[in-house]
Order: C-alpha cells, then structure tokens, then sequence
C-alpha cells in the first residue's frame, strides 16, 4: 500500500455516500446494456441454432391442390436445395372444460420419417404411428395452456366430420416458435395451438392422396429468395397457389425477429443515458474533491510525485466507481436477463433458451465504463496537474463577484435574503447548475417513457377493442361462401347482427416495391367492424378505389392519387391497376379496405363472403359456442371478450417488469443527480452555512438554503424533462413499427404527474438524508477550516 493509494481509500470511506450514488447510476447503465444486449445476443443465437438443427425452411407457399407430379418441377428451380409437400388445413377443435371454440392449425408430416424441413422437436411422447389415422402431436404451447399429455383425447371437425384424436406427443416446431392464429396477433395458447398428423390419414380426409396444399423449400446459400418465389408461383398458378413467401414473411420469423431488433435498438439508447449522467456526476465528486484539496496537491508534488502519479491517484476514484458500477451491474444485468428470459419462454417456444453473457458484451462493458471514468475524471485531472505547487500552498481566491442577471430586475428588492442566496449560487454556476436540470430532465422524460408503454397498451384497447372491433364474435370459413350463408349465421343461437366481410390475397407493387396482403372488403353499412385511425376517428372507405394504411403506403413509396399495381392471387390471378383514395393511419396490420361490392367487381364474384362479425346475445353465448363448435363450415372464430382478456394477460405482465425497471433506473439517476449535487454543496457552502448559523440563523433556513437550490433545479429540470419525454414518445412509435403492429401515441396527465411525483418524491428522500449531516455540523470544527 502506497501513500497515494492509503490516501485514495481515506476519500473513498470519506465520501462513500457520493460514490455509492454514482455506483449505483453506473451499475444501471451496466445492467440495462447487458441485460438488452445479452438477450438480443441469446435471442439471436439461439434462434440461428435451432433454424440449422431443425432445417427451417426458406420459401413457404400454399395453394388449394396440387399433384404431387409437380414436385420434380419445383425441385429443378435454380436455386432450391430442398422440398417438402404436405397438408395444411384450418380446424375447430372441441378443447375438455373449455367452453368457447378453439381452433388449429393441422399440419401433416410423415409417419414413418422426420421431416426434411421444419422438423418436430418432441418434449414429450412419441411419434406418429403409421396406419394410426387418430395419432396428433400437439404444440406444446397449447397442450400447456390446456392441461394436455401424452395419452389425453380431444376432438376436432375434419372435414366437416367429428373425429376423437389421440395425443401421442408433445412438439415443438421453428415454423410456430410463437403461435398466432391466422389473421389475429393475438397470442392465445388457450384458444388456439398446432397440431401435426400423419399424412396418409390427412391426406385421406380432405381428398388429398397423391396431393398437397402447401410446400416448404429450402435454398441454396447465395440462392435469390424473390427469383425463387416467382418461379414458384408461375408453376403452381393455375392450381390456386396464394402467393410464395420468403422466410421474412413467415409470421413467427417476423414477430421474433421484430422483438430482437427491438431489443437491439434498446441496448445502444438506454445505457447512452446512464453513463452520460455518471461523466457529469464523476466530475463534479473529482472537481470538488480537486479544490478542496490544492494544498494536499501542492505538497506531493513538492515531495517529488510526478504529475503523472497524481493524475493516477485522482483517476482512482473514478476506476473505483466505474468498477464497482461494472461489477454490480453485471450482476443485475444478469439477474434481470434471468427474469426477461423466463417471461419470453412463455411466448417464445425453443428447445432450450438460456440467457448467456456472451464474453464481448462483458468486454465492452468495461471499456465503455473506464471510457466514462476517463471523462469524467478529465477535467478534474487537468487542473490537479496544471496547478503550480506554489499557487497551490493558499487557498482558492475568492470567486469574482458581480450582479447576476436577475438581480436587475426590481422583483429582486422584495424576495427574502435566503431567496437571494439561493438564486445567487445558482446564477454564479451556470454550467453546473444547467447539467443538474439536464439530468433531472433525463431521469424525468425516462420515467415518462416507462409510463408511455402502458398508456400505448391502454390506448390500443381502446382503438382496437371499443372503437375498430365493436362485434362480440368474428367467424372465418375454410372456404370463401356464397352471401345466402349470412342467413344461415342469423340462425345461430343468440346471434342479433351479422356483417360479412371478403379477404382476398394480393400482390400490391408501386414500381420496384412490392408488398404481399389482402384486401378486406367491409359493407358500407357497418357498424360491428369500423376502420378507426390513430386519433380514434372512423374512417369511411370511399366509394372507389383502395384505403391504405399509412404504414403500407409508405413501404410502397405511395400517397393518396398514386395507381398502384394490383396482383390478385385468386381466381384468374389477373393484375389491374387501382388509384389509392385514402390512407389511415391504423395501429394493427398492413391493411387494405375495399367497399364489399366493388371487392366483388374486382374479383368478378356475385356476394361470396370470408367470413362474418357477429352481434350475439351475452345470455346465450354458451349455445353459441356449442353451435358453433358443430358447423364444419367454420374454421376458426375470434371472440372479442377472449381476445381483450389474452391480450391482457399476455403483455401486462411483459409492461409490468419493463416499468418496474423503467422506474427503478429513473430513481437511481434522480438520486444520484440530487443527493450528488447536494452533498457538493454542503461540503463546498459549510464554512458559509456554518457562519449564518452563528449569525443566528435556525438549522431550518439553513437547510432552506442548501435544499431550496436543488429544489429549484429539480423545478426547472422538470418541464424540459416532460418536452423531451413527449419528443422521446413521439419517436418511440416510429422506431418500433412492425407489419403487425404500432405502437400509437399517448402523452395523458396521468403519466406526467406520475413522472413529477416520483422526481418529488426522490429529492424529499435525498433532502432528509442532507438534513441529518446538517443537523450534526460542528460549527467549530468548521469554522476553522481554511475555506
């Protein structure tokens, strides 16, 4: 132990208040960009591993039938590496102790082999059986929500036929990592699941021997997916082929990929924050520790301690905070990574999903930490080594002093002495009076942007589920129905109101951008499904033409009097060119609206219908259900009331530890900034706090002093921290915008206040603290001082 490093421990133990603060906002910074960064690294490693062991497929299409004689044509388009036929169908499914309808998605797989792609990975139970037509495999997402094993029974419409289905294992597949029903994002284990069958029996029910309805194509590295996927659909055009896609279009891939690009987009942004304010919070612990100790300065460097060794010693400090910082932080980002990785398991369905710390994320830790260190020990450095030993022997001459800017002003006259001092210490320092607003602005526009994210949520129950989804119930068929079956759904037990709609898949292309979709065909007079924009406003669809969303519109380059190519994908496949009426700026989807009746024209169709919104009677829901259960027409129905409660359950708790965290990092950056820049000024105003008690001042308008001046940053810091979290929320919608979904804006006077009583509510908690070493102050020991 040298000199220096005995000396560096005694200020570490003196001011262990200051650097636990500081600990603690480096520790935040540390864990917020391990924990986001080390999850986007897991996320993306895991879900690179388990494509390549289970051979995810590159291309996916689907058509109505298709001869198996068609495969060696697909096969010998360039650019394919690998092919896989099978039997895709949408089901009902009669779940035990379930009372409202479930629906599947059954896909068939070999019985006596593993898929050439998108193989199963078994969790439970065996494999299929050959010459077993009631063997299923069920996903295991849906055999947990539903209490189901290896050996239970369950019992689904095939083809319009009842048929009891035996469990025989329990799987896992890279093609449903997240399993949503089609034309929902909504995740609902409960009400919907997967389901794998032999081929032989699937084949057999839906006519399809010697057929398919949909492949799977794995590529050559290096294979164009788009030259691949035109290829495809020439070939399987005529045989009602719904479009090829690439892997980036396949639902599952997108809403994982979407959530490791969000949390990439998190790790650069909220750990920039934290260590921002550590730099300003280092510097001023170092600068004032500098000048309040010149002399100590003065006598190293004339026992012959080079600059150097001071400027190591003063660097010390900072290595200390920055290393404890480092080191706890690591320790909470690896505690809330175990916890956000246990939240995805429930979502995202993997073999196995560990949360690693992968070792240059840990490197990186400490660089940017010391890097934080070094900066914010430069300036406090700079001036200990530029100090002349001489000039360093007396104490700091007197601050220069001259009228502040508001003491020009005639108000000045009539406020009390101890409002004077207050505004006069805080105009004599102005840089470091205008970091401290900075950061309490930051800790504040942070708190308003954890709140922001359950506002959104809120708001899109609203939009979605007041507003835009006003039916109790919402049917799809298996195959587009004639209009007269509108009657037979007013037949249905309970049902008061029915509103058909018509979805038809399309290609949409503005020149060199192309976008896959569907166009939704609504009556005029409707009233059960509305098209609402971001500001809760129902939108018509005009007459003519297409409604766009906005976010589809800009993917296409297009605005409202654009013409844009139209490819259908049903019927004779034709391409028309259609103008663009209008845009919305809906919040769910990339869609596209079309007036039923010219939806008809288009695809040269007399009043067929996808599927229909229900009004139903809340009394008779239960013989709804039955019913709807036992019509094979059906392949799946969404109801409203299910749907509000999965989406609640599903991103409520997700909300509930993202703001817990939100919170808890704001208050470590309020209690930092504040309690930092107190201590600072008790230890820096003491001789003069000290001076005014003798003068007779009480231990009360002394505190007033010290206190009044951080509650008058904390005051100022909070209207630019509410501007900056309005722009912050303002950005966030744009910066996570999906296909599936957008997040809309919400800035309430709830959130606000919230923000400002938490922000309060830490400098009361700080000030109490600077309270009790102010109460304990030794006048004489003070006064004594040489400040």
């Amino acid at each position: 132990m040298t000199a220096l490093n005995i000396k560096l421990f005694r200020e570490i133990r003196h001011l262990r208040g200051q650097l636990i603060a500081i600990i603690l906002v480096i520790a935040s910074g540390i864990a917020s960009f391990v924990m986001m960064r080390s999850m986007y690294s897991s996320l993306l490693l895991t879900l690179t591993s388990y494509y390549e062991t289970a051979r995810f497929a590159d291309v996916f299409v689907s058509a109505r039938r298709v001869p198996e004689t068609i495969v060696p044509q697909l096969a010998s388009i360039n650019g394919v590496a690998a092919i896989e036929t099978r039997t895709v169908v949408d089901v009902m499914v009669d779940v035990p102790g379930l009372k409202e309808p479930a629906s599947a998605t059954v896909v068939s797989i070999p019985e006596d082999r593993r898929p050439n792609l998108n193989d199963l990975h078994m969790m439970s139970g065996s494999w299929v059986r050959p010459g077993h037509e009631h063997d299923v495999i069920l996903s295991a997402a849906f055999a947990e929500a539903n209490h189901l094993s290896q050996g239970d029974q369950i019992s689904v419409v095939i083809n319009g036929k009842w048929k009891s289905l035996l469990i025989t294992g329990v799987a896992i597949s890279p093609e449903y990592i997240i399993e949503v029903s089609p034309g929902s994002i909504m995740i609902d284990n409960k009400r919907y699941g997967v389901m794998w069958m032999g081929r032989e029996a699937l084949s057999a029910a839906y006519d399809m021997k010697g057929a398919f309805n949909s492949a799977v194509f794995s590529l050559y590295p290096g294979a164009s997916v788009n030259s691949v996927r035109e290829k495809i659909d020439v070939i399987l055009k005529q045989y009602g082929s719904m479009g090829a896609i690439g892997r980036g279009d396949q639902l599952s891939h997108r809403l994982i990929s979407d959530e490791i690009r969000q949390n990439e987009v998190s790790a650069l942004y909220i750990p920039v924050i934290f260590f921002s304010v550590a730099v300003f919070l280092l510097n001023i612990a170092l600068v004032r520790l500098v000048s309040t100790q010149r002399m100590y300065v003065a006598i190293l460097k004339a026992f012959g301690y080079s600059n150097l060794s001071i400027a190591l010693h003063y660097i010390g400090f900072a290595v200390v905070a920055v290393l404890g910082g480092t080191v706890l932080g690591m320790i909470l980002g690896y505690y809330f990574g175990v916890q956000m990785t246990e939240l995805y398991t429930r979502f995202y369905r993997f073999p196995i999903l560990r949360f690693t710390m992968p070792e240059d994320v840990l490197v990186l830790s400490v660089v940017v930490s010391l890097i934080a260190a070094v900066f914010g020990a430069s300036s406090a450095v700079r001036s200990a080594v530029q100090l002349p030993p001489a000039e360093a022997m007396r104490p700091e001459s007197p601050k220069a002093f001259k009228s502040g800017i508001l003491d020009r002003f005639a108000f000045m006259r009539s406020v009390s002495p101890i409002t004077h001092m207050i505004i006069r210490n805080i105009e004599r320092r102005p840089v470091k009076s205008s970091i401290s607003v900075v950061m309490i602005a930051l800790a504040t526009a942070i708190l308003i942007v954890g709140r922001f994210m359950f506002d959104a949520v809120d708001g899109v129950i609203d939009t979605q589920f007041n507003r835009a989804q006003r039916d109790d119930a919402a049917l799809t068929f298996r195959q587009p129905l004639s209009s007269p079956a509108a009657f037979d759904l007013l037949r249905l037990p309970g049902v008061m109101r029915v509103e058909c709609f018509r979805m038809v898949g399309v290609d949409l292309r503005n020149g060199q951008y192309v976008k896959r979709g569907a166009i939704t065909g609504l009556p005029q007079d409707r009233d059960l499904r509305r098209v609402v924009d971001g500001r809760n406003r129902s939108v018509d669809i005009p007459a003519h033409g297409l409604l766009l969303t906005s976010f589809l519109a800009r993917q296409l380059h297009a605005r409202v009097g654009d013409s844009i190519d139209v490819g259908l994908l049903e019927q004779d496949r034709r391409t028309v060119r259609m103008p663009i009426t209008a845009v919305v700026d809906e919040i769910m989807g990339v869609q596209v609206y079309m007036r039923n009746e010219e939806l008809w024209k288009l695809v040269r169709e007399d009043g067929t219908i996808s599927g229909a919104y229900l009004k139903v009677d809340h009394s008779k829901l239960d013989d709804f259900y039955a019913r709807v259960k036992q019509t094979p027409a059906i392949a799946g129905v969404m109801v409203r009331e299910t749907a509000l409660r999965s989406f609640n359950e599903t991103y409520s708790e997700n909300m509930w530890i993202s703001t817990t965290a939100i919170v808890f990092f704001a208050v470590v950056i309020a209690f930092g900034v504040v309690y930092n820049s107190a201590r600072i000024a008790l230890s820096e105003r003491g001789n003069e706090l000290a001076s005014l008690r003798v003068l007779g001042l009480t231990r009360g308008e002394i505190t007033i002093i010290l206190l009044g001046e951080q509650v008058a940053l904390t005051m100022a810091g909070i209207p630019i921290g509410v501007a900056i979290g309005y722009a912050m929320c303002a950005w966030l919608p744009t910066a996570f915008e999906t296909d599936i979904f957008r997040i809309p804006f919400s800035f309430t006077l709830r959130n606000v206040g919230l923000a400002v009583v938490v922000i309060f509510s830490v400098t009361i908690v700080t000030g109490s603290l600077i309270r009790r070493r102010l109460n304990t102050l030794d006048l004489v020991a003070v006064l004594k001082s040489r400040e």
